[in-house]
């Protein structure tokens, strides 16, 4: 195998090189798991499987279609495999997902990398603000968007738990191990509150947008406006219960999502509150849907999409200031 390095786990944050950690560990647990690589698995994280389990990786090249179809196979001969490759890359396979594995509800669990803005010099055909909008259309699959690395590895576990194909959004830049609180556990379908700190706004977040979302909460405060914070790592199925429940009791609901303001996070909120009826301002922070996005370092993407805390502060103020 090449020669990639292997950095330090007690050290890394970043949830590329965490997850190849995380899916090493489960690899020990369950002798099915595999892991398909479409070769980037020094970007993915995925060497560091490869690392411990070099038999265990199915290497098929720059060739995205055929990722899937060889994961297919495998999960028809009982295995659990693992296919990773860039998360703006689906688009690439995405026949083959919605036919060959959601259609026949197959046992795949696709890690989509480098999700959203944060792709570092990759160039921005990499970045994948869109994706959602197809993700989420897809019958028996489920959609992940872990907001730590904690959550991401216990979301791991879960879909190697779960029969039926699983898609996880994994950024690769820099996170925090956890976000939530200690003892937390990940569940499918479920959205937790984080911040219960009032009922003026609400702020709902998925995947790396938590942090952000926790900040803008607390600056909020100093102005006197009282947030309730909840986060939303399952985007299918979603947790319509908890998003009504803070509907019944904020003033406003604005939506936090490293993805554009259509197809994803901001629509799973304006779809449910229109079909159960309840009339709430809402409002979104993301790319522009009507946008190819540029490429950058984290902190400047941030600010030129105006998805940083302050963003959030400005945004949020206006909006509870409309009659």
């Amino acid at each position: 195998m090449a020669q990639f390095i292997i950095p330090d786990r007690t050290k890394t944050r970043e949830m590329r090189y965490q997850m190849g950690f995380a899916l090493a560990d489960l690899a020990e647990e369950y002798p099915a798991i595999v892991a398909v690589d479409a070769d980037l698995r020094s970007s993915s994280g995925l060497h560091i499987f490869e690392h411990f389990h070099p038999a265990k990786l199915v290497k098929v090249g720059i060739a995205e279609q055929n990722l899937i179809a060889i994961s297919a196979g495998l999960a028809q001969e009982g295995y659990i495999p693992f296919p990773c490759t860039f998360d703006a890359f689906c688009r690439r396979f995405m026949d083959h997902l919605y036919v060959s594995v959601a259609y026949s509800n197959l046992n795949v669990k696709i890690l989509g990398a480098y999700a959203g803005l944060f792709t570092g010099k990759a160039g921005a055909t990499h970045q994948s603000d869109k994706e959602l909008g197809l993700l989420l259309r897809i019958p028996n699959l489920s959609v992940i968007e872990p907001g730590c690395n904690v959550e991401m590895a216990q979301a791991l576990r879960v879909a190697a738990e779960t029969p039926g194909p699983f898609y996880l959004r994994v950024v690769r830049c820099e996170v925090n191990d956890n976000e939530l609180w200690e003892g937390y556990r990940f569940s499918l379908g479920t959205g937790v509150t984080v911040v219960d700190g009032g009922a003026d706004l609400g702020l709902v977040s998925t995947g790396f947008m938590i942090r952000t979302a926790k900040i803008a909460a607390e600056k909020l405060k100093r102005c006197g406006i009282t947030v309730r914070v909840d986060h939303h790592p399952s985007l299918k199925p979603f947790d319509q219960s908890l998003l009504l429940d803070m509907a019944r009791k904020v003033g406003a609901i604005m939506t936090l999502e490293n993805h554009c303001t259509s197809g994803g996070l901001f629509s799973l909120a304006a779809e449910t509150l229109a079909r159960h009826g309840v009339g709430k301002r809402l409002e979104s922070i993301g790319t522009d849907p009507d946008d190819f996005i540029h490429t950058g370092h984290v902190n400047d993407l941030l600010e030129r999409y105006r998805m940083t805390s302050d963003h959030v502060v400005a945004k949020a103020r206006d909006l509870l200031e409309r009659k």
